[in-house]
C-alpha cells in the first residue's frame, strides 16, 4: 500500500474525539475525507471507498469492493503517531469538559398550562349563561358539529362580558354606599336585630340597585 502523496498528519493536531489511542486495541482515526473511522496499517489509513459510484468495476488492489463506489481520496493517508495514550486521554478528557462548560446549567422552565376555574370559583352571574351553554352543547346541534354555531359563540362573549364585568373593581358611588351601610349597621340596633330601618333600608336599595345596573349592560 502505498500513501497518496500528500503530507503526514500529525496526532497532536488532530481533534482527540477523532482519535481512539487505547492501549491493547487497534489503533482508529476518522477520515479527514469521508468522515469515517477507518484502522492504521504502517500508519497509513487503510484503503476504503467512500459510497459514490463509479462506472469501473475492476479491482485495483486486494480486497477491494468496486460496489462501494469510489476510492475515497483519504485512503492511504500518513498519521504520525506523536501521543501516547495517556497525553491523547487527557486531552479528551479536556475536551469533552469544555464542550460540558459550554452547555447552560439553567434548565429550561415551560410555563404550566392554566387551568380552568371551578364551578365555584366562576361568578354567580354567569350561572345561568353557563348553564343554557352546558344544555345547548348537550344537544345534537348540527352547527356545534360543524365547529361554527352562532349560539355558542354569542353565549361565550355574553360570559366573557359578564365576568369582565362582575370582577371589575366597584365604581366610587358603590363603595361609599357599602362603606356608610357598614357604618350605619354597626351603631343601629334595629339593623343589627335582623330588621333593617328606613335609613338602612334605602342604603341597601340603593346598592342592589346599580348592582343590578352593572349586570344589565351584559343582557
Amino acid at each position: 500500500m502505498r500513501h497518496n502523496g500528500r503530507a503526514p498528519l500529525k496526532a497532536s493536531q488532530m481533534r482527540p474525539e477523532h482519535l481512539s489511542l487505547r492501549e491493547n486495541e487497534p489503533v482508529l482515526v476518522v477520515c479527514p475525507d469521508c468522515d469515517t473511522w477507518r484502522r492504521l496499517k504502517r500508519s497509513m489509513i487503510l484503503p476504503h471507498r467512500d459510497g459514490v459510484p463509479v462506472e469501473r468495476a475492476e479491482r485495483r488492489y486486494f480486497g477491494d469492493k468496486p460496489s462501494g463506489g469510489r476510492r475515497c481520496d483519504g485512503s492511504a493517508q500518513r498519521i504520525v503517531i506523536d501521543l501516547t495514550p495517556e497525553e491523547w486521554t487527557e486531552r479528551l478528557l479536556a475536551a469533552e469538559t469544555t464542550a460540558a462548560g459550554r452547555r447552560t446549567a439553567r434548565p429550561i422552565r415551560k410555563p404550566r398550562p392554566q387551568a380552568a376555574p371551578a364551578p365555584v370559583q366562576m361568578p354567580a352571574a354567569t350561572r345561568p349563561l353557563r348553564e343554557q351553554l352546558a344544555e345547548h352543547l348537550q344537544s345534537d346541534c348540527p352547527r356545534c358539529r360543524a365547529g361554527r354555531c352562532a349560539r355558542v359563540i354569542e353565549l361565550r362573549q355574553r360570559i366573557r362580558r359578564t365576568t369582565e364585568i362582575t370582577s371589575a373593581p366597584a365604581t366610587p358611588i358603590y363603595g361609599q354606599l357599602r362603606a356608610a351601610f357598614r357604618e350605619h349597621h354597626a351603631s343601629c340596633t334595629p339593623c343589627r336585630s335582623g330588621t333593617p330601618c328606613d335609613v338602612g333600608g334605602k342604603l341597601a336599595a340603593r346598592m342592589t340597585s346599580i348592582a343590578r345596573e352593572r349586570l344589565a349592560r351584559t343582557a
